[in-house]
Formats: C-alpha cells, sequence, structure tokens
C-alpha cells in the first residue's frame, strides 16, 4: 500500500508590515521668517529705525511681515525678523542677506524664550490708548501666566526683570519701562502662537520691543 505523503501545513499569512511615516508626509505646523542684522549711523534710534524699516516691508512692525529689537552691544545696529522676504535695503543702512529659517510649532514642542515686552494698566485718553507699565517684576509674571493660552503658550519655568529703554528722537527723551521675560515654554495651540510670532508682545512695538526670540 502507497501511503501519500503528508499535506504541509498551510503557511500562515505574512503579517503586513508597518509604514513608516517620514516628516515630510505629515504637516508639521511651522512658520517660514526671515532674520538678519542692520546697522544704521550709531546715533540712529528705534523709532528713526523702525520708519526706515517700515519703507521695505510697507508696514508698522507688529502687523504681521516685521519685528525688530536693538543690539544693545552695537549702537545703531538692530536684529530684525520678517515673515517676507526683503523689498530691499534701507536707506542709510548695511545689512547681512536674511537667513532664512523654518520655526517647527507642533503641539508639545519645547523652547527656551526670551521676550522684551511692555504691558501694563490701559486707559484712554480721548482716542488714544495709553499704557501705563507694571510697576513690579511679579505683574508681568502674573500677566504671563494668565494670559499665556491665548497666545497658544504653555510657560515651562520663567522669570521677569525689570528694564528701561532710553534714547532720544528728534530732539525729545523718551523712557519705556519693561521687562525682559525669560524662560522656557510649550507650544500649545500652534496657530494662536504663530500670530504671536508673526506680531509680537504688548506696547511699543515700534520702539523695538515685543519680539518673541525662541532657541533650543
Amino acid at each position: 500500500m502507497i501511503r501519500s505523503a503528508p499535506k504541509a501545513a498551510p503557511r500562515a499569512a505574512a503579517k503586513p508590515k508597518p509604514t513608516l511615516v517620514g516628516f515630510t508626509q505629515l504637516e508639521i505646523p511651522h512658520i517660514e521668517l526671515f532674520e538678519t542684522a542692520i546697522a544704521f549711523e550709531s546715533e540712529c534710534d528705534p523709532i528713526s529705525a523702525h520708519a526706515r524699516l517700515r519703507e521695505v516691508f510697507g508696514q508698522k512692525a507688529g502687523n504681521g511681515n516685521f519685528l525688530f529689537r536693538a543690539d544693545s552691544s552695537v549702537p545703531g545696529r538692530f536684529w530684525v525678523r520678517s515673515t517676507i522676504q526683503w523689498s530691499g535695503k534701507p536707506s542709510s543702512g548695511i545689512a547681512l542677506e536674511p537667513k532664512r529659517v523654518v520655526l517647527q510649532l507642533a503641539s508639545g514642542l519645547m523652547y527656551h524664550f526670551t521676550l522684551p515686552v511692555c504691558v501694563g494698566n490701559e486707559v484712554f485718553q480721548g482716542d488714544e490708548k495709553v499704557v501705563h507699565p507694571f510697576r513690579t517684576a511679579a505683574e508681568f509674571e502674573a500677566w504671563f501666566s494668565a494670559s499665556a493660552p491665548g497666545f497658544g503658550i504653555k510657560p515651562l519655568m520663567f522669570s521677569a526683570s525689570l528694564r528701561s529703554l532710553r534714547f532720544r528722537h528728534e530732539g525729545v527723551p523718551y523712557k519705556i519701562d519693561h521687562a525682559m521675560m525669560e524662560g522656557a515654554l510649550e507650544v500649545a495651540d500652534p496657530e494662536r502662537m504663530r500670530q504671536r510670532v508673526q506680531r509680537g508682545f504688548g506696547s511699543h512695538r515700534r520702539a523695538g520691543l515685543g519680539l518673541l526670540h525662541l532657541y533650543n
């Protein structure tokens, strides 16, 4: 009697391999920025610098196209961050070629930050809004903690130190009290945070305040 060979057990169906999704296949929230430094004459004040930069970007600082701040180590030099490419160079200024930076804003990302900001009690004198800056670091810290959700930010640790910005513009002395906020934060709402990176914080943005600097 011839016995037939035993049938081989059916092979188990191959399990599908997991698909690895690269970052190129995901839509990572981000903002494209252009950063550079520009040097005017050493006696150039922030308001005069703003007027020249406004000619380049077509609008005031804080309206979405650009923000800037003074370089504390070199008189007349300013750091400029824009969301559009430069249409030209300001008059009487020497600028480095703007560097393109892509800032990721996915929820949960953490950054160190600095923020020179002027906020306080607001009153209206006729049609003009006047800001009386907070007088203590604790007031600035309380403001930042309370306002952070609306900014799309989750503060992790931070502190405020009181500062004064002093300069003369057209012969008139200016003194703007503000705070330097420093610490670490987490992205909580990408779209809200994108708006703040674009438009800045607080008052006196045309004097170089309100620019949020993020770094690892």
